[in-house]
């Protein structure tokens, strides 16, 4: 097995999450090369050469450039029905918030769209052609995401319901994205009530549905805030793709990196007992899944899904699960790529457990695994059951009658 592709599979995942946005993207890219755009930036562009760099005080003129640029650009993007522009003008629009950097100018410039993206949200809400509707306010979400602000979270928070899988993705990404985590955990902007709001709303959204390139935006989110709602939130993700695992639907196995990253970290700083045994146990199960759906899965994975199965396998017990044992592990990525299946699973049950014997994780962060049917303690997690078989297929590959 190619270790060397693991870099690039943890990598894809991220990719994964903007096919969804791809359309919009390849516009967006576009038009940044477009040398005729329909919002006229000259005055705001002065000013943020002038402001923005230097942080100096805006006069009031200034502050008038910002928000009718703000205010006239998304007008424009309202009434325009061609979709190249329509994008063209909202990468004119964030392309003067200035960057991330703190300043008066950025601070205007955010409260001025925060003001007239609502407004303009209500009004795309009525248009009649439902594509245009759909384009338009999509749009508006991407810029609400763009400009990474607190200030945005009550039109994302607004959108996590949305059926539609690309509205529902930069809905996450307006009010969990890492810069959103940043600021809420600042001593500066910190805002514990949004933040309980956020995690609340991002528990309501997972347990609908939420797709796993979205998923991996609110772990990652979770265990940066790292709040007690936070925490059951990973914990509730952790389950949930527990159940897929075991129905063989999971998809997108990459996600369960970052997903037994944020439940080690739990592990490592969690005070309360009962809740560090809780976390313990879902790791535990979470890890041999993700092993034994290698094991198991050689007849029904792609050569792309083995990869990054193996990809997690390796990466966890690199990372987390060296550090919970205090020691460098390799073992399982070692019985990987000698192509050994019983090595392999002879490795699981030893760091893992098995029913006769607990595995050196169990024993070093003192957990179990709950108890078995007979009530006795079990010392292993739950096997996956085999994958169900493909249909039978006759001569031409076509599936059997």
């Amino acid at each position: 097995m190619g270790f060397g592709l693991f870099r690039h599979f943890e990598e894809s995942l991220d990719m994964v999450g903007k096919r969804i946005c791809l359309f919009f993207a390849v516009l967006g890219v576009s038009a940044m090369y477009s040398s005729v755009f329909a919002l006229n930036s000259t005055e705001i562009e002065a000013v943020l050469a002038a402001r923005h760099k230097s942080k100096a005080r805006l006069t009031t003129g200034d502050k008038v450039v910002i928000e009718t640029f703000v205010r006239s650009g998304l007008q424009e993007l309202l009434l325009e029905e061609d979709p190249w522009e329509a994008v063209s003008i909202r990468v004119a629009i964030v392309a003067q918030r200035g960057g991330s950097e703190l300043s008066p100018y950025s601070a205007a410039f955010i409260e001025a769209a925060a003001t007239n993206l609502k407004t303009t949200i209500e009004d795309a809400g009525r248009l009649q052609d439902a594509d245009r509707r759909r384009r338009t306010l999509l749009n508006l979400l991407i810029i609400a995401a763009e400009l990474e602000s607190t200030e945005m979270a009550d039109i994302g928070l607004g959108m996590l319901a949305s059926p539609d899988a690309a509205t529902q993705y930069w809905a996450v990404k307006t009010v969990a994205s890492p810069a959103i985590a940043a600021q809420l955990k600042s001593p500066i902007t910190g805002d514990e009530d949004l933040t309980r709001r956020i995690v609340g709303e991002l528990d309501k959204a997972v347990g609908r549905r939420v797709a796993p390139e979205g998923m991996r935006i609110v772990v990652e989110f979770a265990d940066a805030v790292d709040t007690p709602e936070a925490r059951a939130l990973v914990l509730k993700i952790a389950d949930l793709r527990m159940s897929l695992y075991e129905k063989w639907t999971v998809k997108y196995e990459l996600m369960d990196t970052i997903l037994l990253s944020a439940l080690g970290r739990q592990i490592m700083s969690e005070t309360a007992e009962p809740k560090r045994v809780t976390a313990c146990r879902k790791f535990g199960q979470l890890y041999s899944y993700v092993i034994e759906r290698f094991i198991l899965g050689g007849k029904v994975l792609s050569a792309g899904q083995k990869q990054q199965v193996a990809s997690v396998i390796a990466e966890v017990e690199n990372t987390i699960v060296g550090k919970l044992l205090a020691q460098s592990r390799v073992r399982l990525k070692k019985a990987i790529e000698s192509a050994k299946l019983s090595t392999l699973e002879s490795a699981r049950k030893l760091l893992l457990g098995s029913p006769r014997q607990a595995g050196s994780l169990p024993v070093k962060l003192k957990f179990d695994y709950g108890k078995t049917a007979a009530g006795t303690t079990a010392k292993a997690p739950k096997s996956l059951k085999p994958p169900p078989l493909p249909p039978p297929t006759n001569e031409q590959g076509s599936p059997a009658p």
